[in-house]
């Protein structure tokens, strides 16, 4: 997660640009309109981060942290919705909207997986509302599988 704040931090003075074209007029403003979309997702992922450190400190902060969540799923789906708009483009071929729509597809199943392990620590049905049982979530970190049953 914190990988992906930092790699869109950099895309930030891109975000000065004019986004009132669509992403059917030209290239550039397609991959402007995906980075700002990026922007909004990687400022939401920071803030559900901020949350979770409060919570695993003990404090009782399970509301905000679902607060955020919501915030970072609406961002999630922004970001669903540009790329569908603009693979539907009439410059969705084009190189450089392909490598940004790239970019924003991995950025997706990046976030998904953070909401997905998030939802786990806050609803996991183990009655104990307790940051600190649940396991650590770390970016770039593969996912804690399940041990296979033993015959």
């Amino acid at each position: 997660m914190l990988v992906i704040v930092i790699a869109l931090g950099t895309f930030q003075t891109i975000f000065a640009a004019d986004l009132s074209p669509g992403p059917e007029n030209d290239a550039g403003a397609a991959c402007t309109e995906i980075k700002s979309a990026l922007h909004a997702l990687a400022d939401s992922e920071h803030a559900e981060s901020l949350a979770l450190d409060l919570a695993s400190g003990g404090g009782n902060s399970t509301a905000i942290v679902e607060a955020r969540l919501s915030v970072l799923l609406d961002r999630t789906q922004d970001l669903r919705v540009t790329l569908r708009r603009v693979r539907q483009s009439a410059v969705a071929r084009d190189p450089m909207v392909d490598q940004c729509t790239r970019m924003g597809f991995r950025a997706l199943v990046i976030s998904e997986k953070l909401t997905s392990d998030v939802e786990g620590v806050l609803f996991g049905g183990n009655g104990n509302d307790s940051f600190a049982q649940a396991p650590a979530v770390t970016p770039g970190a593969p996912a804690a599988s399940p041990s296979a049953p033993t015959p």
